[in-house]
């Protein structure tokens, strides 16, 4: 949604934006973006009472998510937010009736940006204010009313029909997971949340078994940073400080769960106070030291998604020299350890950065501190690193008794004309199955396992502009070839 009172940029509609957008990261070679299924704002609501929704808001995600559909882009999409007051956390307990009257005017409320120390103001006063807020915001997990209007949230959201597409959000294949919430907090520093850890567990094992339960088709995990915890000591090295253990996560202990489809990672070290030229080693134990972890779970190992990452400029710092000075490194060293782990084999399921800038007003800053435009240099980085991700994702075939096909592209050297064409006799000669190839599909192997060739699972994964066997994409059919067909 956008204001008809403000001056777009190039005069472009709400809709024109998320198109030009999404078109422009599938281009780029991105395959999956996430986004809330909340409000952030009071401006646009979603939720403006406990099961009272805004229709507008709602199609404006419909809409996202047809135009992701569109693009070939797969969506992640978050219940609930830990920072933002509307639709978040702390307007969840403010609704609550079981929850205690609140006594003191919430600090959060239309806040610009996530909440700093500085909120809670100084000296005793700030102190016994930030002890309230802690205690209140830590409820969310075991408060009657909070956990209910969250699981009608849920069910609201799951069944929910499309208004551009029909499909019901529960059946949509453009949503690839769910977050159930993005970076909880469940600060047990404080000694009436002394239960956090065991609160928050409780709390992921009822709504991680509640999303199963309405939603058996899309994959479930948390949205948390990847904190360790006190169920593995010998992790806790790898914590960026000592406070990480007391804000109610547990990496291994909450990822056990056996309706975590996969684990989450965050990495924000400049939030975190870490030394400017400790960031790139943190970053790679960070990173390495998860895998590892997911690799030795009790219930077996869990891909790892490095969900968010970033580097924080200040405006003044978004100059494209100073771009690639101090944010580029950053992308750069993040990556590699990405890559150091899925050569390795490890169980990387994919990397997320925060966060894509959307130019939608004129003057406006659309970056803020941690925003990537499209034009930036960093983008250039974004898309290699897509490329790295798309070559090893597509270089060998499914297997033959997958029943999925072995599409290859195909130019025609006369027309110029791009499409894909199955070969099936590639799959088998790839996985050793001599009965069903010949020569051409021995040829395609060869040129797979020598990294001369990209294989995909489907025609459409082939065809798909930005992440298939072209850049644009295949070609339009000439009205020859449409006859054929």
């Amino acid at each position: 949604m956008v204001s008809r009172r403000a001056e777009t940029v190039g005069d472009r509609s709400g809709a024109q934006i998320v198109d030009d957008t999404l078109r422009a990261a599938a281009a780029r070679g991105i395959n999956t973006v996430r986004m809330w299924g909340h409000t952030t704002t009071s401006l646009y609501p979603f939720q403006i009472a406990p099961g009272r929704y805004d229709e507008r808001g709602l199609k404006s995600l419909d809409f996202v998510l047809e135009t992701a559909r569109k693009y070939g882009l797969q969506v992640i999409v978050s219940f609930v937010d830990n920072w933002k007051y509307y639709n978040g956390v702390d307007q969840y307990v403010d609704w609550s009736t079981t929850a205690p009257n609140r006594t003191v005017a919430s600090p959060f409320k239309d806040l610009m940006g996530d909440p700093t120390p500085a909120i809670y103001g100084t000296g005793p006063a700030g102190d016994e204010l930030k002890n309230y807020e802690t205690e209140r915001h830590a409820l969310f997990f075991s408060d009657p009313d909070a956990k209910k209007f969250y699981k009608n949230h849920v069910a609201f959201m799951i069944n929910r029909n499309n208004s551009i597409n029909g499909r019901v959000y529960g059946d949509d294949p453009t949503i690839i997971a769910w977050n159930l919430i993005n970076e909880p907090r469940c600060e047990s520093w404080l000694a009436a949340n002394r239960d956090c850890n065991r609160r928050f567990q409780n709390w992921l094992q009822e709504m991680s078994t509640h999303v199963r339960s309405l939603d058996p088709n899309h994959l479930i995990t948390i949205g948390s940073e990847g904190f360790y915890g006190d169920s593995t000591p010998e992790l806790m090295q790898y914590n960026p400080q000592q406070w990480a253990r007391e804000l109610g996560q547990d990496f291994v202990m909450n990822t056990n769960l056996p309706n975590i489809d996969f684990a989450t990672v965050h990495a924000w070290p400049d939030n975190w106070m870490l030394p400017q030229d400790k960031i790139p080693a943190f970053l790679d134990r960070w990173v390495q030291s998860h895998m590892a972890a997911g690799a030795k779970l009790s219930v077996g190992s869990k891909p790892v998604m490095f969900e968010e990452f970033g580097k924080k400029l200040d405006a003044n710092q978004q100059t494209e020299s100073l771009i690639q000075q101090l944010r580029d490194p950053i992308y750069q060293s993040t990556y590699a350890s990405v890559e150091k782990a899925i050569d390795a084999g490890q169980p990387i399921a994919g990397s997320m950065f925060w966060k894509l800038a959307i130019p939608v007003f004129d003057g406006q800053d659309a970056r803020g501190p941690y925003g990537v435009e499209n034009d930036d240099p960093t983008m250039q980085i974004i898309q290699d690193h897509a490329e790295y991700l798309k070559r090893k994702m597509n270089s060998q075939p499914p297997r033959p008794e997958c029943g999925l096909g072995a599409w290859f592209g195909t130019l025609d050297q006369q027309t110029g004309e791009r499409n894909c064409a199955n070969v099936p006799a590639a799959a088998a000669a790839y996985h050793n199955s001599a009965a069903n190839t010949d020569a051409i599909g021995t040829k395609l192997a060869e040129d797979l396992k020598a990294g001369r060739a990209l294989v995909f699972p489907t025609k459409a994964a082939c065809c798909k502009a930005g992440t298939g066997a072209f850049a644009e994409g295949c070609s339009v059919p000439s009205k020859k070839l449409r006859r054929a067909l």
